[in-house]
């Protein structure tokens, strides 16, 4: 008889959640861990030992994603106000809208009222705005995975969004491709837990942490960047590497989930039909060729995997402003494309530190890295079109 799943090691889990949506006795949980980090938990007494949970693990040898040479573009979407509301171009926007143009429902991750983060459905343009822009904290899938098979059972058209072991996790539970499926993936440098992220806005917050009601990781009101900002009831905060501890240790690499420093997707290929990032590092020449695009409203990198993708973007290419490109170009910048995010000399310390001290084991080592803050805070005064000459001239 089969056994049922069990994680012996943090990194043989990526918390995608296929394992709890392939249960039919509903016999499995995700349960967080010390460092708040969510891994399948199982009722013995539900537990059928069908093993249906261990063929869906993504990080058993499940086979490899797209691996043949993807178009590549440079894009951003001809409407200003989605440009603006959106992480990078507005992508994901439009190809989104391509599926709801068909009836179809699109997946993707959401802020929740307690601000905690989930992948939801929407099914109309008006909710379409839950879903865009990027939040680096890990979202659990729940139920949608169940939700998406069902409607595509049904007929309708769907698109889900996610990381790359979202969708490879998604892909080995429905166990056969649908031709109205979309799916897209993006350049994932890796997650924290949402504890992680929670203890970090009561920190910045203060007292006014449960009259939060949003959280921008990047607000295009200080520019296409890495500046965010959180906003309650009574103000806008600005959240950023100079403001949060956790913000600080994302971008290092250093808070991530285990799996993610021993990510297979970078090796084998991209999972979704299309994959969307931001194409940071752009040279100007490529910039003049898009035209009346401000590229301080943000660009994406848009790799177009297989057919089925080729189909999708066709349909939203009136959408964009694009132009062709190469992979090595997006490379340059998006090192994830290429390989796993690699745990630095702090991981550990930091991770063992927050298990036993909480947050104030962030804020302790945060405080050590006065010459990064300074350094950052120079960065962040010079003018975008002065760090592109720079860039033009490195490259």
């Amino acid at each position: 008889m089969k056994e049922y799943i069990a994680i012996e090691r943090a990194e043989q889990c990526c918390g995608c959640g296929a394992c709890v949506s392939a249960c039919a006795r509903d016999a499995i949980t995700m349960k967080e861990d010390e460092a708040g980090f969510m891994y399948p938990a199982v009722d013995e007494s539900l537990c059928v030992k069908c093993g249906r949970c261990k063929d869906v693990c993504v990080f058993a040898e499940k086979g490899a994603g797209a691996n043949a040479a993807p178009q590549v573009y440079a894009a951003a979407h001809k409407n200003k106000n989605i440009q603006k509301t959106s992480s990078s171009g507005g992508l994901f926007s439009a190809l989104a809208q391509a599926v709801l143009d068909k009836g179809g429902a699109v997946f993707g991750a959401a802020w929740a009222e307690d601000m905690t983060l989930a992948h939801i459905c929407v099914q109309n343009e008006k909710e379409l705005a839950k879903l865009r822009g990027s939040k680096y904290v890990q979202s659990m899938t729940g139920t949608t995975f169940r939700e998406a098979k069902k409607m595509l059972e049904e007929g309708r058209y769907v698109c889900y969004s996610g990381t790359p072991c979202q969708i490879a996790g998604l892909k080995a539970y429905l166990g056969k491709d649908y031709e109205n499926l979309l799916t897209v993936d993006i350049i994932c440098h890796g997650v924290p837990s949402m504890k992680m992220l929670q203890d970090d806005l009561k920190y910045v917050a203060g007292e006014n942490y449960s009259k939060i009601t949003d959280v921008k990781f990047r607000d295009k009101r200080y520019g296409w960047g890495v500046k965010g900002s959180v906003r309650t009831a009574d103000a806008t905060l600005k959240y950023n590497a100079g403001t949060s501890p956790y913000y600080f240790y994302f971008l290092k690499g250093e808070v991530y989930r285990e799996s993610c420093y021993h990510c297979r997707f970078p090796a084998e290929g991209r999972q979704g039909d299309i994959t969307l990032g931001d194409y940071w590092g752009i040279r100007t020449d490529l910039i003049k060729k898009m035209g009346d695009v401000n590229p301080d409203w943000g660009i994406s990198c848009v790799l177009v995997n297989n057919e089925k993708g080729k189909q999708w973007f066709k349909q939203c290419e009136k959408a964009l402003t694009l132009i062709s490109t190469d992979r090595q170009s997006v490379e340059k910048r998006n090192k994830q494309l290429t390989s796993a995010s690699k745990p630095l000399p702090e991981h550990e310390e930091l991770l063992q530190g927050y298990i036993r001290n909480g947050y104030a084991a962030y804020q302790s080592g945060y405080k050590k890295h006065l010459k990064d803050h300074i350094i950052r805070g120079i960065k962040n005064m010079i003018p975008p079109q002065v760090k592109r000459k720079i860039n033009d001239i490195l490259h």
